[in-house]
């Protein structure tokens, strides 16, 4: 496994983005609580990936190698301050400031850490990974069959001369 680049991320996270976007536009509560919601579980949806990761490629994985795959409580933990931002857009004025401010503390941080684990992450011990894709088997090469001699070479290996 190797880190998730910020493009790739940058791209799962504006498709979960038009998720929540859709969800918050649901009537009253119902699509704040939605919204939210679908921020702190979506890392627990599809084995450690939610529906933008899923679609890009990426997933989250445990800080250790032996660690098992993120479930709810992690999604839940790693998720925690983007549903504070989101949060925080409840404030009239205010929260148009902060709760973008927010998001960028945390893209900011994760700029900056050399696993590119932002504060969510070091909270719940995980990080962004892009699995390697796996070799490409090549096809064995065929030999040519031995009973059937080169030109030029006897029975034996050994050279022969073309004119007697």
């Amino acid at each position: 496994m190797q880190k998730a680049d910020l493009t790739t991320r940058s791209i799962a996270c504006f498709v979960d983005l038009l998720i929540v976007i859709a969800l918050w536009r649901l009537p009253d509560v119902l699509g704040f609580l939605s919204a939210c919601g679908y921020i702190l579980v979506r890392d627990g949806l599809f084995q450690g990936r939610s529906v933008g990761k899923k679609l890009i490629g990426l997933r989250v994985a445990g800080e250790e190698a032996e660690a098992p795959a993120p479930a709810y409580r992690e999604s839940i933990i790693r998720n925690t301050p983007l549903a504070a931002a989101s949060i925080l857009f409840l404030i009239p004025y205010a929260g148009w400031v902060l709760g973008p401010a927010a998001g960028v503390v945390e893209g900011l941080v994760a700029l900056g850490d050399d696993r590119g684990m932002r504060i969510g992450d070091m909270l719940a011990r995980t990080w962004v990974v892009q699995p390697i894709p796996a070799p490409a088997k090549t096809a064995p090469v065929a030999e040519p069959p031995a009973s059937d001699p080169s030109p030029g070479i006897g029975e034996k290996g050994e050279k022969q001369d073309p004119l007697p």
